[in-house]
């Protein structure tokens, strides 16, 4: 048996995450310089649906879209249910106008609806917070695909990494980011081999197929070869990482690479030339 061994290099991340205030992850993202990665608010639509759920409850009951239900709100739709069919009454409409919740087709309490909403639409859900956290493992040369809730962040940013989570942590209570740093076995490197190649299979074929149809403009060309280059410098980051040649895969990130560069110079020559 051969057997290896490896240096602590990164750490492996998962959390578990409550809804978290929008203002409190925006503040923090923006002054570490990821604007970037912080994620949209709660829609006008999804805050009104749970404020409902939070006045009305769920029991023999169901909430239905109207059309074009962000100008025209949803009902709520009592089920009165029998042994040999269901029957469905609609309790009442409601919609946001200008930031409050307005009641028709039957009669609401607006004013718990609206404090309702209020905090809905204040709050950021769980898998909105998590969404942001993958966007910044992946702006960190992260490893967001070794296997679902768990990631790899690598070493040259991990006090960087840690500093963020202890930021989001203080946003909510209940918010726990763990990071755990530990000596990278085989079957940690393997997993890591596997998903970056996949990965970069994938991407690879994306860019070769994106450069080959010859459609793309100037500006579209330019956006692939920094994609097709980004790709190459992480298979060299992992190639280091791992301590491995991984030839085969810069073989595949440089053909990716090779072909968008040519079609960015071919572009530049039919416009030098028109």
């Amino acid at each position: 048996m051969i057997e290896r061994e490896y240096d602590i290099s990164g750490a492996i991340v998962f959390w578990s995450l409550k809804p978290t205030p929008y203002q409190a992850i925006r503040d923090v993202f923006c002054e570490m310089g990821f604007e970037d990665c912080v994620p949209n608010p709660r829609t006008d639509q999804s805050a009104l649906e749970n404020s409902i759920r939070a006045v009305y409850g769920t029991k023999d009951k169901t909430i239905v879209s109207r059309k074009k239900p962000k100008q025209n709100g949803v009902e709520l739709v009592n089920i009165q249910r029998s042994e040999h069919r269901n029957d469905y009454v609609t309790n009442f409409g409601a919609r946001v106008v200008q930031g409050y919740v307005k009641a028709d087709y039957g009669h609401a309490n607006e004013y718990s609806l609206t404090e309702q909403f209020l905090q809905f639409k204040a709050r950021l859900t769980t898998s909105a917070v998590g969404q942001a956290l993958v966007a910044v493992l992946e702006r960190m040369d992260g490893m967001t695909g070794l296997k679902p809730g768990v990631y790899y962040i690598p070493e040259h940013h991990l006090k960087r990494w840690k500093e963020l989570a202890e930021r989001v942590e203080a946003c909510q209570e209940g918010n726990k980011i763990t990071t755990c740093r530990v000596a990278m076995d085989e079957g940690t490197a393997r997993k890591i081999r596997d998903t970056l190649t996949a990965e970069v299979k994938e991407k690879a074929a994306k860019l070769l197929d994106d450069v080959s149809k010859g459609t793309l403009n100037d500006t579209q060309l330019q956006v692939r070869a920094k994609q097709a280059q980004e790709l190459l410098d992480r298979v060299n980051l992992y190639s280091c990482i791992l301590n491995e040649g991984l030839e085969g895969l810069k073989n595949v990130a440089q053909l990716a690479n090779g072909a968008a560069a040519a079609a960015v110079m071919q572009d530049f020559a039919a416009a030098v030339c028109a």
